[in-house]
């Protein structure tokens, strides 16, 4: 009888002890995820009510215009931003439902590229990339971001998917050229232009996540709609914005491109690839930030991976953040779907524990450093 009682015993100390860790382990998968959402309010039928409530996310991002709804020709195409008084409503009602602090993010580039217009009642209108480029006039730049950042903080957003260090090598890039979102061809303008950017933006406590690596600006394609091949038209020149920022300690995080380049790695594009992310990103160039793929749903990586495959590769190349927009195409259920496929990947050994620990500790340091 004693026998048997010490064997439950020890059996219930294991299963607790079993539960409690596999508990720990995704509280940690879900530090490495931030997603898009519908909606201009969060009422409890809303899908991302529970995924906050719970900490079952690390981030959100918020968007102007919903993608999904223009392809389908909507009237309405408003995903959750309609003016200034609701933004700020909004993102103090994330915050207030959210028992942890979260990553609020947005992309405000500047230019064309702004979920803050001034035809909404917004205030912080900003000239572009380019066109600061042409001007090079670094005060100048320190002010309009200031003025970006400034803004972003009036509003609760503690994080920008910007600037774009992307070199304008082919003017018929549709995504990046024909956008504005360059500021030079020469990689020392970009650089310097991107260090006054930061440093306005690290005035006001807003992470910056420079984009897109390796480079996006030699691209002829546009990864949102599919594969996008840079092999024949990148540049190594592309890499010294990025060399040139981290020497200065100001690439705080790296955003990573759905670009393929045969001759960096020729089976995965960038944000699939261990030899981009961790043996060029990390190891040559010597950067330790955090790393956010793009979004995973844009064509370039969904039509040609699985779900599962992308997020294991995306993780085992070097990510920490994998980010899930919601915009080209919904999915409710994208927060549980990740932590399931990150749990089990780890308990079968696809994904090694301390690959998400290490991410864990990175992102949990970074959040105690914003406000």
């Amino acid at each position: 009888m004693k026998k048997i009682l010490i064997t439950f015993l020890l059996l219930f100390c294991f299963i607790s002890v079993t539960h409690a860790s596999d508990t720990d382990l995704r509280k940690k998968i879900a530090q490495m995820i931030i997603v898009g959402f519908n909606g201009t309010e969060i009422t409890q039928d809303n899908p991302i009510y529970d995924d906050i409530i719970n900490e079952r996310l690390s981030g959100v991002v918020v968007f102007l215009k919903d993608s999904a709804k223009i392809k389908a020709n909507e009237k309405d195409i408003t995903k959750n931003i309609k003016s200034p008084k609701q933004l700020k409503k909004l993102i103090k009602q994330i915050k207030k439902l959210s028992p942890q602090k979260l990553f609020i993010c947005i992309d405000e580039e500047g230019g064309q590229i702004t979920r803050l217009p001034s035809s909404m009642g917004f205030k912080a209108q900003v000239l572009s990339h380019k066109q600061l480029g042409e001007k090079d006039n670094i005060k100048l730049t320190f002010k309009q971001a200031k003025k970006i950042a400034k803004n972003l903080k009036k509003f609760g957003i503690n994080v920008n998917f910007a600037p774009c260090l992307d070199l304008a090598i082919n003017k018929d890039s549709p995504i990046i050229y024909k956008r504005e979102r360059a500021f030079s061809d020469n990689p020392q303008i970009v650089a310097k232009h991107s260090q006054a950017y930061i440093q306005a933006h690290n005035k006001y406590n807003i992470l910056t996540v420079t984009k897109h690596f390796p480079g996006h600006g030699s691209a002829i394609g546009d990864s949102h709609n599919g594969f996008t091949d840079i092999t024949s038209t990148w540049d190594k020149i592309e890499l010294e914005p990025y060399i040139a920022l981290d020497d200065e300690g100001l690439l705080n995080a790296v955003m990573i491109a759905h670009v393929f380049n045969e001759n960096l790695d020729e089976i995965y594009p960038a944000t699939l690839s261990k030899k981009i992310i961790t043996d060029i990103l990390k190891e040559e160039i010597g950067f330790d930030g955090l790393v956010i793929t793009d979004d995973m749903q844009m064509k370039a990586i969904s039509d040609n991976y699985t779900l599962e495959d992308s997020i294991i590769t995306a993780i085992n190349a070097g990510n920490d953040i994998l980010l899930f927009a919601n915009n080209i195409k919904s999915n409710n259920n994208m927060v549980k779907e990740f932590n399931d496929i990150v749990f089990n990947a780890v308990k079968s050994g696809k994904i090694l524990p301390e690959t998400i620990e290490k991410a864990y500790k990175k992102i949990t340091e970074i959040k105690s450093r914003l406000k």
